[in-house]
């Protein structure tokens, strides 16, 4: 199955239905565009972040996130904070597209390590068919999807119950 990644963001905003939604990034992709359109009640509510700074501003929770490759422009440390903010705070799914080359981002030295280590998880690749001329080992860029969701973050344990624990009758009575 070859996806496009406005095939994926669309069957993405469909299984979703989100109501709220938070765009990072100065661009509005055309999946974003058609779901908006196709939402006859206008009751969507999308809120667009183009400066991360202003991110503390932001007080209400969102049901989907979409953060575009531009807004990795900045350095690789503000980056960490804008997704951990919006992971810790603003939304449970989120979904960003980010061009790595083999492993390595071809924008201010990103890895999939770092992704990975705030929780994300690889959905989709997207390989291009054409070199990067930009880069000087002339490889293919891949546009990737990373994905966070809370419900997927955090497997349950099957042997964190009272079967398994040392005194069943207090288990879930006493923390310490």
């Amino acid at each position: 199955m070859n996806l496009s990644p406005d095939q994926l963001l669309t069957n993405l905003l469909d299984d979703h239905q989100p109501k709220k939604l938070l765009l990072v990034g100065g661009e509005k992709p055309p999946a974003i565009q058609q779901y908006l359109a196709n939402q006859n009640d206008n009751s969507i509510n999308l809120t667009t972040l183009i400066d991360p700074s202003l991110l503390s501003n932001i007080e209400s929770r969102f049901d989907f996130c979409l953060i575009t490759p531009d807004f990795i422009e900045q350095d690789k440390q503000a980056g960490i904070e804008l997704l951990a903010g919006i992971r810790n705070r603003l939304c449970h799914h989120i979904y960003l597209f980010i061009p790595l080359s083999e492993h390595i981002s071809t924008i201010e030295g990103w890895t999939e390590k770092d992704l990975f280590s705030l929780g994300l998880k690889r959905l989709v690749q997207f390989k291009s068919k054409e070199p990067n001329l930009e880069e000087d080992n002339n490889t293919a860029s891949i546009l990737n999807c990373f994905a966070y969701q809370i419900e997927s973050y955090i497997k349950k344990r099957d042997w964190n119950n009272a079967r398994f624990w040392a005194n069943p009758e207090q288990f879930d009575k006493h923390w310490w």
